[in-house]
């Protein structure tokens, strides 16, 4: 279960490490088929790309800032786990998080900026993915698609990529270490099965299938456990 400080059976939503390589892996992917496409070629292969990797983002910024970073934000996440872990208790928007003496004025300071910040970079993967979907729609109708315009969709690509990069980046160093004090195991896995099963699609375990097809053996048999014990 541990891999490269990866811990699924103390903290499932360290199940995020692996949805960020799939992701990171198949976002290059997707700039590589965009790069090739400057000078010509046909761009449908790319487009389905591309409408995968946003379908991936969109739903998953979507379900973290619902089950994950959403109800710490508004306070609903009270628990009370260990003497040393964090119970979030008061009003909407009034972060009471009592932990060790140590931790909590470190936490209390930090928590509402990264939380802000968060949201922030959410609204910024959407925006991009948004010019990047409208730049298709008004060109890729059209028989022949000038060479400006694939150079336009390779660079829009380079920043959605940039940016999703730098989320994850940030998520992985400020976002994860904080979730892991505040909510337990079984809120931890509740979240993480919001992430890989999608109960409003046709079928739900799109997400996870592909998961498991994008990841090499030892990171498939981490999911592998952690979709036992939810089952």
């Amino acid at each position: 279960t541990m891999k490269n400080g990866i811990n699924l059976e103390s903290n499932p939503i360290d199940v995020q490490y692996l949805m960020h390589k799939a992701y990171a892996n198949v976002s290059l992917v997707v700039e590589n088929m965009a790069q090739e496409r400057q000078l010509g070629g046909d761009l449908d292969p790319f487009i389905q790309a591309f409408k995968l990797w946003g379908k991936h983002l969109y739903y998953h910024a979507t379900t973290e800032d619902l089950y994950m970073t959403g109800p710490i934000k508004d306070n609903q996440a009270a628990r009370d786990n260990e003497a040393e872990h964090a119970t979030l208790a008061g009003a909407a928007q009034d972060f009471s998080v009592f932990l060790q003496k140590g931790e909590k004025a470190a936490l209390e300071a930090s928590l509402g900026p990264i939380l802000k910040f968060e949201e922030e970079q959410h609204q910024e993967l959407e925006k991009q993915m948004l010019q990047l979907e409208e730049l298709l729609k008004a060109e890729v109708g059209e028989d022949a698609i000038s060479l400006l315009t694939r150079r336009h969709i390779y660079s829009r690509v380079v920043a959605l990529r940039v940016c999703e990069f730098d989320h994850f980046a940030n998520e992985e160093t400020f976002v994860f270490p904080v979730i892991r004090k505040l909510m337990d195991e079984q809120q931890q896995l509740a979240i993480a099965k919001k992430l890989l099963f999608d109960e409003d699609s046709d079928d739900r375990r799109w997400i996870i299938d592909w998961l498991y097809d994008a990841l090499e053996p030892a990171d498939k048999k981490l999911l592998e456990g952690l979709e036992k014990r939810m089952a």
